[in-house]
C-alpha cells in the first residue's frame, strides 16, 4: 500500500511538473506578437507588389511605473537603403527604395491580423505606403495612450541592415 503510495505521488508531481513546465513556456511565448499588414495594390497587376509584410513586436518584461514594447520588421527583400525620414515623440516614418522587382508597387499596407487572428483593434498604428519607388514605414501613436491617460511615446527608433527597429510605452 505504501508503495502505490509514492507511486501515485511520483506521477502526479512529474505530471504537476509536466503542466508547470508548459505553462510556463506558453507564458514565455504569448508576448511576442507577428502582426500582419495586408498590402492594398492599386496596380492592375497585382505582383508588383508585395501580399503582406511581417512585424514583430515583444513586450519588455514588467517593471514598475512602466511598460514597453520592441518591435521590428525586416525590408531587406523588397527595400534597400532604410533610413529614418522623420521622427517625433508619436510618431516615426522610415523610408528605402524598392528593389526592381517592386518598383512600380503603388500600394498601402496596414494591420490585418495578430499572432494570426482577425485585427479587431480601433488604432492602426503600424501602416505602409509604397510609391514611386520608395516605401514608408510609419509606426504613429498618435491618439494612443496608457492607463493614466499619458499619451503613447516612441522610445527608441534605429536601422540595422534594412531591418527598422523601435521601442515604444508608456506608464502603468
Amino acid at each position: 500500500m505504501k508503495i502505490l503510495s509514492i507511486k501515485y505521488l511520483l506521477i502526479s508531481s512529474s505530471i504537476g511538473l509536466l503542466f508547470l513546465f508548459f505553462g510556463l513556456s506558453a507564458y514565455a511565448q504569448k508576448g511576442q506578437q507577428t502582426i500582419e499588414l495586408k498590402v492594398h495594390s492599386e496596380n492592375e497587376n497585382k505582383k508588383t507588389c508585395p501580399d503582406y509584410i511581417i512585424v514583430t513586436e515583444q513586450p519588455h518584461p514588467y517593471q514598475e511605473g512602466s511598460f514597453a514594447t520592441d518591435g521590428s520588421v525586416d525590408l531587406s527583400a523588397i527595400a534597400s537603403n532604410i533610413s529614418v525620414a522623420q521622427s517625433n515623440s508619436f510618431s516615426v516614418t522610415w523610408v528605402g527604395t524598392l528593389k526592381p522587382k517592386y518598383a512600380k508597387c503603388l500600394a498601402s499596407a496596414g494591420i490585418t491580423k495578430v499572432n494570426g487572428q482577425e485585427y479587431s483593434g480601433h488604432t492602426n498604428y503600424l501602416r505602409m505606403h509604397f510609391v514611386k519607388g520608395k516605401v514608408y514605414l510609419i509606426l504613429d501613436l498618435a491618439g494612443g495612450y496608457d492607463p493614466n491617460d499619458y499619451p503613447l511615446v516612441v522610445l527608441k527608433k534605429n536601422v540595422k541592415n534594412d531591418k527598422p527597429t523601435w521601442t515604444w510605452g508608456g506608464t502603468d
